[in-house]
């Protein structure tokens, strides 16, 4: 099956069996897959802009203030105007944002390990090196360009 189908469309039944997972998971939050990025960005550091966080995830920035905004509506992250530049938005997670936050790193964990099962520790090493590897050739703008 994997010899014919292209690794675009493999990379992309993959992704949505992880946003149907996280999504079904996430219901109860009253949050979807495309918010927990800027989660997990934010648990990682604070004070972050939303035009920083749309080039991070190479989205555009209409995207990361929609999905901002019902996080911000949830309670689980506060926008504050910059006081410098009033045209930029810093976001901040509450301490409700902080409290779930472990919860959807686990929803993540406990995925890959429902979806690697079948591979040994190795094969589940060989295929994080792998992909890895596809991803740092994928950040080099050259490969697409050339």
């Amino acid at each position: 099956m994997s010899d014919e189908m292209p690794l675009a469309r493999l990379f992309g039944i993959v992704l949505q069996h992880h946003y149907a997972t996280l999504n079904e998971r996430l219901r109860p939050f009253g949050l979807s897959a495309g918010q927990v990025p800027i989660m997990l960005r934010l648990a990682a550091g604070q004070n972050v802009t939303q035009e920083a966080l749309a080039r991070q995830f190479h989205v555009d920035k209409g995207a990361v203030a929609r999905a901002a905004r019902r996080l911000e509506e949830g309670g689980f992250i506060r926008r504050e105007i910059d006081p410098i530049d009033r045209r930029a938005v810093r976001l901040f997670l509450t301490a409700e944002g902080e409290r779930v936050v472990p919860e959807f790193v686990r929803f993540g964990r406990e995925w890959e390990d429902a979806i690697t099962a079948g591979l040994d520790a190795d094969e589940q090493a060989m295929l994080r090196s792998l992909l890895d590897r596809v991803v740092g050739t994928c950040a080099d703008a050259r490969c697409c360009h050339e």
